[in-house]
């Protein structure tokens, strides 16, 4: 569906795109590069591939879940507490 949509002048088969409606219903976003590099650094093999696609978003709620369980004495609310714990790991952001 979104290759169908209409663009100017940059794609809108992306990852982000492709993640934000799913967000509403079950908040967590694939930034590409940030979760890269939080998978690397949590030593969770990622399998990302840069055209959205279902092996991807598999490995993104895989991540999540071994996540969420691995830092359930946290009490993480909700996914937006395990989106954060993402992007800090994987953001260049913070050391």
């Amino acid at each position: 569906m979104l290759t169908q949509l209409p663009r100017k002048q940059t794609r809108v088969r992306t990852w982000p795109l492709q993640t934000v409606f799913g967000f509403i219903a079950k908040p967590i976003f694939l930034k590409p590069r940030v979760t890269q590099a939080a998978g690397h650094v949590y030593g969770f093999e990622f399998d990302y591939q840069s055209t959205p696609g279902w092996t991807t978003y598999r490995s993104l709620l895989k991540f999540v879940k071994q996540i969420k369980k691995d830092i359930a004495d946290l009490k993480p609310r909700d996914m937006i507490d395990v989106q954060s714990f993402i992007w800090v790991l994987g953001s260049e952001e913070y050391d």
